[in-house]
């Protein structure tokens, strides 16, 4: 995912959305991910968990601060990547 820089202020603060199945360690992919990327991620504080109606796949929100576009593109490349990642938003 290539970004456009100069249609971002940064630091920037955004929620960040992964899905996946429901019985995959989706939510150790995420932190790891942000963690690596953000250094200062804080589970308990910003991520929540909601499952599908029929309870098949879940979506993890991540409320993240970004400060530059290698950032964001180096979360959204590893999530991709991983295969319990479904869809990232």
């Amino acid at each position: 995912m290539a970004i456009r820089e100069e249609l971002w202020d940064f630091p920037h603060v955004m929620q960040l959305k992964v899905m996946g199945a429901a019985d995959a360690p989706l939510e150790e992919v995420v932190v790891t991910v942000l963690e690596t990327h953000l250094g200062d991620f804080e589970r308990g504080l910003n991520l929540s968990r909601k499952p599908s109606a029929k309870g098949t796949f879940v979506s993890i929100t991540a409320n993240i601060t970004v400060h530059n576009k290698e950032q964001v593109e180096g979360i959204y490349r590893d999530l991709n990547a991983s295969p319990h990642v479904k869809i990232t938003l």
